[in-house]
């Protein structure tokens, strides 16, 4: 039932936190054992979706911490964000500037980057992540300006 109800969220966040599906795959797998031998730690005052969360994302920054040097080298482009039917020189294009994005992403403290993907990939509001990282709006705002302003002086310094 778990898995169901909660897979894609979790296969979600692996897939934008690591940019290649083969590694979000076994991620989401391992953070579901993980859910699983962890189910007698989770208080039923709190909430689930948050619990749930909270675990796929400390999962996904100890698997990076862990692989780092290996992640950065087998960083690969999925075509999912494609829409509509672009020619082929526009999805080359695309497809390129996703894959910098991404690279570029890699570069961030695994904090920053979650902050990212969770606005402006999956697009929750504020509101949404304060709830999901139990934090305060306002530090939710300041971390994503503070990741913005990161992430374009990464862009800067390689002049990309």
């Amino acid at each position: 039932m778990l898995i169901n109800a909660y897979s894609k969220s979790v296969y979600n966040i692996a897939l934008n936190f690591f940019a290649e599906r083969d590694i979000a795959s076994d991620v989401t797998q391992e953070i579901f054992i993980k859910i699983y031998s962890n189910l007698d730690k989770f208080r039923e005052d709190r909430n689930l979706t948050s619990w749930i969360f909270t675990l796929s994302k400390n999962y996904c920054i100890d698997y990076w911490r862990k692989n780092k040097k290996f992640l950065l080298n087998t960083q690969e482009l999925d075509d999912r964000i494609n829409s509509g039917a672009p020619t082929p020189e526009e999805k080359l294009a695309k497809e390129s500037e996703i894959d910098v994005l991404r690279r570029k992403l890699t570069q961030l403290d695994p904090d920053l980057r979650l902050i990212l993907i969770l606005r402006d990939i999956q697009d929750l509001s504020y509101q949404e992540i304060a709830e999901k990282l139990s934090i305060p709006e306002g530090t939710v705002k300041s971390r994503i300006n503070r990741a913005r302003l990161k992430l374009a002086q990464a862009f800067l310094r390689e002049g990309s």
